[in-house]
């Protein structure tokens, strides 16, 4: 079967100098140098002359030699892309020469022996480009270990494997997957996972080669063409060796396709080649033809394969035209390949002659066929023999790092004992301090609300107490001033029928109210008025009472402190005017404000306000406003927006005293 690895390596040349721009440095400019590098790989492989302009103008403006000597190795590289060999080995020897008395350029001098060595392989010189990777890998493959490492690896893993080495190249492509994890750049894991898959297709472990295959398509989407194309043409490879023809077909199909997006000759007669091969084992031959004529224009003077590939693809032509019974036109192949075969690859020869036993047997020249029997047996001993010394030396392999790993599983395992039990002391301790401080917080919390609800007990009983003082000492206060103040007239004038009456009417009202904390509006001012009523009735028309009330609000049921309209009246009719005259006032104004309070405002143009200094008569208690405003204080600590009363003297020129209380139209009242 075809493989064409050299076109395989081919495909990866790219990706093995891409490496050499992520080393890393310890200078910013060499950090840009490196991104400017990987900026220019395409480039580089494409049009090399323009890219030695673009990195000698670049390297110009460096003053770091580090990042200097990285631009040069590009540059190099350039010039033997361009065809100046002599020119880039200069450059090369030039650039190891300053690595050898510089500490710390290792890693430069591993980039060049790199770079050398994908030279040598464009060369077709596989041996000195294994030899220029080994000095690679040595040269990198040191602290601080950098991604140019990851390429050298890969690289000298490919080379193994072109040399039949699988099992060094099994190893090397484990060494890289292990560099992908501990250098973290999962860009490289396809081209690994592929190549292990090869090494196992080749050891024919073909479930094993599957499950790298697998894990190389779950990465597959975003990656190059290139990249792509290597995957689908070595699965379908894989599918070959398993006699799974229909999928190796499919495989191959996909692959070129690839191949024609890159527009690579040598990649589309690769995979013709390949199916034409797989035609001819399902005896398809008119599909067979159309793929090998595919083929031949890419074997002329300058053909697209190497000798190998060339000699195969002749071969394929050959055991076509026998299968067309045209045997005529293979007699001078077959001399020439008897004569001399430059073919390095055993698997070739085997199939070769197992083509040339089944073409001198239909030509019924025996002792021939029986020749090239011999000659294929022995080839395939050989491929037996190789593989079977594989195959043994890549499960010592295995079974040396899988041992490895064991010790280093049980030494794991013992430390993460040591690490569970202590974990699990210091958890133990932790719960404990936890739930120590849980109790701690449950009982603070618990305490907290205990005394929260002992003290709005207290606060309730309190306000209940204060509640009753108030209604205990506003009503008698006001039934001992109005007794003092009517009784007396009775005994003089029984007949005043009038003020007795007004005075049951009020001492009624006042009981009602007395009970409770608030009442509604419209009996709050009946109250008043004939409390003023009967203070006329008894001393007389003066001081004058005006009223001015909103309408709307004159029958309104909106509910008031008791007695809160009465107290400050009562207050203005007995301590305001010292001496009455016909200019002694009382205006009364209430109403609504803009900002939805009610205002119930008592004006007077008496003496003014003068706290503490109020001649007590024998007659009062002195604690109507007193208990009006510890009334409010009690109120308000249930309401957000509070109620305010004020007592304030007249603004000059005039004179008298002003007390207003302003209740918000929300106001509530807790009993």
């Amino acid at each position: 079967m075809i493989r064409l690895l050299s076109y395989i390596l081919l495909l990866l040349l790219p990706w093995m100098l891409y490496s050499c721009q992520r080393s890393h440095t310890s200078t910013q400019q060499a950090e840009a140098a490196d991104s400017m590098l990987r900026a220019q790989t395409d480039l580089l492989f494409s049009n090399p002359k323009r890219a030695e302009k673009v990195l000698t103008q670049y390297q110009r403006g460096l003053t770091d030699s580090m990042a200097w000597y990285k631009v040069e190795v590009f540059r190099s590289t350039a010039c033997n892309l361009a065809g100046d060999t002599l020119e880039a080995n200069r450059r090369y020897d030039r650039v190891l020469r300053w690595c050898s008395h510089t500490p710390g350029s290792h890693i430069v001098a591993g980039q060049v022996w790199n770079h050398r060595g994908v030279n040598a392989m464009l060369r077709g010189d596989a041996q000195e480009s294994f030899s220029c990777y080994e000095r690679a890998f040595t040269l990198l493959n040191q602290p601080p270990k950098t991604i140019d490492l990851l390429s050298s690896t890969i690289n000298l893993a490919d080379m193994n494997m072109l040399n039949g080495q699988l099992p060094k190249a099994s190893e090397l492509y484990r060494y890289a997957l292990f560099l992908c994890d501990s250098l973290r750049d999962q860009r490289s894991r396809v081209p690994i996972c592929v190549g292990l898959g090869q090494v196992y297709m080749e050891l024919e472990n073909y479930p094993e080669a599957h499950r790298y295959f697998r894990l190389a398509s779950r990465r597959l989407k975003g990656e190059t063409l290139q990249t792509q194309y290597l995957y689908h043409l070595s699965l379908g490879n894989c599918y070959y060796y398993e006699r799974r023809y229909d999928d190796a077909l499919r495989s191959f199909r996909t692959a070129r396709d690839f191949a024609v997006k890159l527009n690579n000759e040598g990649f589309r007669v690769s995979c013709d080649a390949n199916m034409g091969e797989v035609y001819l084992m399902l005896d398809d031959l008119p599909h067979a033809r159309a793929c090998l004529d595919l083929c031949k224009p890419a074997l002329g003077d300058r053909p697209l394969v190497n000798a190998d590939n060339t000699f195969y693809i002749k071969s394929l032509v050959a055991d076509l035209a026998i299968a067309e019974g045209r045997t005529s036109q293979v007699k001078d192949f077959v001399s020439r390949a008897s004569d001399s075969l430059l073919v390095s690859s055993p698997r070739y020869l085997m199939l070769h002659y197992r083509r040339l036993q089944r073409y001198a047997a239909r030509d019924h020249r025996w002792q021939d066929a029986y020749h090239y029997q011999s000659l294929s047996v022995r080839y395939a001993d050989s491929l037996n023999n190789r593989q079977a010394r594989n195959t043994m030396a890549e499960m010592a392999g295995r079974y040396q790092r899988d041992t490895t790993l064991l010790r280093q599983h049980l030494a794991i395992a013992d430390y993460a004992a040591r690490n569970v039990r202590q974990q699990n002391y210091i958890i133990l301790a932790v719960a404990l301090l936890a739930l120590i401080a849980l109790t701690g917080t449950l009982v603070i919390v618990l305490y907290r609300r205990r005394t929260r609800e002992r003290m709005k007990q207290q606060m309730e009983r309190m306000t209940e107490l204060r509640m009753d003082v108030v209604r205990n000492r506003v009503s008698p206060h006001y039934v001992f001033n109005v007794l003092g103040t009517v009784l007396p007239k009775l005994q003089r004038y029984p007949e005043l029928v009038g003020p007795v009456e007004l005075l049951i009417d009020v001492l009624r009202g006042n009981l009602l109210a007395s009970g409770k904390v608030a009442v509604p509006l419209c009996d709050e001012l009946a109250l008043v008025h004939r409390f003023v009523d009967l203070h006329h009735y008894s001393k007389g028309e003066l001081p004058k009472v005006s009223w001015q009330v909103d309408p709307e609000l004159e029958q309104s049921q909106l509910r008031v402190p008791s007695m809160s309209l009465q107290i400050p009246v009562e207050n203005a009719l007995k301590h305001a005017f010292p001496v009455l005259t016909e200019e002694s006032a009382i205006h009364i104004e209430v109403r609504l404000t803009a900002d939805n309070y009610l205002r119930l405002e008592v004006t007077d143009n008496g003496q003014g306000y003068n706290p503490g200094r109020v001649k007590r008569t024998g007659r009062d208690t002195g604690t109507g406003l007193r208990l009006l405003t510890r009334t409010l204080d009690i109120l308000n600590q249930y309401n957000r927006r509070q109620a305010r009363f004020t007592i304030a003297n007249v603004a000059p020129p005039h004179h008298g005293t002003r007390m207003q209380l302003l209740l918000p139209m929300e106001y509530y009242y807790k009993y």
